[in-house]
């Protein structure tokens, strides 16, 4: 019989201070939250008792499923993966006082996955039969909630062992803090609160006691894993590209294969801009914007390298006729501006890929991959030599007398493999000959 110790006035037993003990009713005991039930200690572990909530756990309508289901044992109540374990346990526990307390899966007919905490004691009745007692409370929701809480430590671990970065979380009134990365490996130091505390917010002491997480198993796993580190860029809601660092680190099992799949992007938007107009601004020559010497001729190099095809290129050499004159006459200010102004025609003249170089002083030149001999590269060459107002924009204020006009002098290539000082030195060569034959002229060289 179960025996219940009843409460009248606020005091156990009635007022002469006996205790009155009553059969508890079922209907009492359903309505406790969690489950109870009790099982013989010795033997299979057959259960006499059992209350409805445990039938509910166990996703069973009645007494009869539930002892189909589990044929009336304990055991038959935990999944059998973790019976081995359970029994273990519980003896381990036992052995050492009357109670014990497991997690375990429960056997649901239907296979869903709920997990209870079972809190029981261990007592011999008086006729010397031992049993267990036992409180079962369902612990699925917190079990899930406490590894997704590791899961959040764990993304923190690895990503600021991906990025190097340290992460702190100081709790300033009880003057302690939690410090995520390897401070130590990256200032060659152990931290201190004063380099997390860079500005005061009140008055009082900032001695923080600091409390380092270990991300060593982190940095083997990091080092040992598939890890990418890379700049990427994403599409934006218009299609526009946006910058970002990809950094991401799979963990496999034993068996290779992907478990977890952990990383970030970082905006790396910002700074990627910037970088790429300072590579431009250094690319450039500062007054006319065209490619400067040095990067127009890592560009052509690369192409010459690339083409290992019957592609032709050709090679034009620029000069500004008279252009110490312009200067002289006058004045520097105006010579810059004709610097722009053929710069300007340049771009305007020759195909979008094509380079267009300032060399330097008044020297410029124009690289074109895939223009060969033939009535494309005669047609510029007499676009070139035309005359730099040929088809009007000349500026309204730019002094009458000042007629600027270049000469150019070209080598087209067909032959290959071929270097950039080969083509320069036809291209000064057909150069040194149309300046002979005047101003505004053109001379062409085939190199094949």
């Amino acid at each position: 019989m179960t025996v219940f110790h009843r409460i009248t006035e606020g005091k156990l037993g009635a007022g002469d201070g006996c205790v009155i003990q009553d059969e508890v009713s079922q209907e009492f005991l359903d309505r406790i939250p969690g489950g109870l039930f009790r099982y013989r200690a010795e033997g299979e572990g057959i259960i006499d008792y059992v209350s409805f909530d445990v039938l509910e756990m166990m996703g069973c309508a009645d007494y009869d499923q539930f002892r189909a289901v589990t044929d009336n044992t304990f055991m038959g109540m935990v999944h059998p993966d973790d019976r081995e374990r359970v029994a273990r346990e519980i003896t381990e526990q036992i052995s050492h006082g009357s109670t014990d307390v497991v997690d375990y899966r429960l056997n649901r007919p239907d296979g869903e996955e709920l997990w209870v905490r079972d809190k029981g004691r261990y007592v011999v009745d008086a006729d010397g039969t031992a049993w267990f007692y036992v409180a079962l409370i369902d612990i699925t929701e917190l079990l899930q909630y406490a590894r997704r809480l590791e899961q959040a430590n764990q993304r923190v671990e690895l990503l600021s062992v991906l990025s190097r970065d340290v992460i702190f979380d100081i709790q300033c009134q009880e003057q302690t803090g939690e410090l995520f990365g390897d401070f130590e490996g990256r200032f060659g130091r152990p931290a201190k609160s004063s380099d997390f505390i860079v500005r005061k917010r009140c008055d009082k002491d900032c001695n923080v006691d600091l409390a380092v997480h270990d991300d060593r198993i982190y940095r083997e796993m990091v080092d040992s894993g598939d890890f990418i580190d890379l700049e990427i860029t994403m599409p934006d809601a218009q299609g526009d590209p946006v910058w970002c660092r990809y950094q991401s680190f799979v963990v496999f099992n034993e068996d290779g294969c992907p478990v977890r799949h952990v990383g970030r992007l970082l905006d790396t938007h910002e700074m990627m801009m910037r970088e790429v107009m300072l590579r431009r601004q250094a690319e450039l020559d500062g007054l006319t914007g065209l490619l400067n010497r040095d990067a127009a001729m890592t560009r052509i190099d690369a192409a010459l390298a690339a083409d290992e095809s019957s592609v032709p290129c050709s090679l034009f050499l620029i000069d500004v006729d008279d252009f110490k004159q312009v200067n002289d006459g006058f004045g520097h200010p105006e010579g810059d501006r004709v610097l722009q102004e053929i710069a300007k025609f340049l771009q305007k003249t020759v195909r979008r890929d094509d380079l267009v170089v300032r060399l330097g002083g008044d020297e410029f030149a124009i690289f074109a991959e895939g223009l060969g001999p033939g009535p494309a590269l005669d047609g510029v060459l007499g676009r070139l030599s035309g005359g730099i107002y040929a088809k009007g924009g000349r500026p309204a204020d730019m002094p009458a007398e000042l007629k600027p006009s270049i000469t150019v002098g070209a080598v087209a290539c067909t032959r290959h493999p071929v270097t950039f000082d080969e083509l320069y030195q036809m291209a000064d060569e057909a150069l040194y000959v149309a300046k002979r034959a005047g101003k505004g002229r053109f001379a062409l060289r085939n190199l094949d």
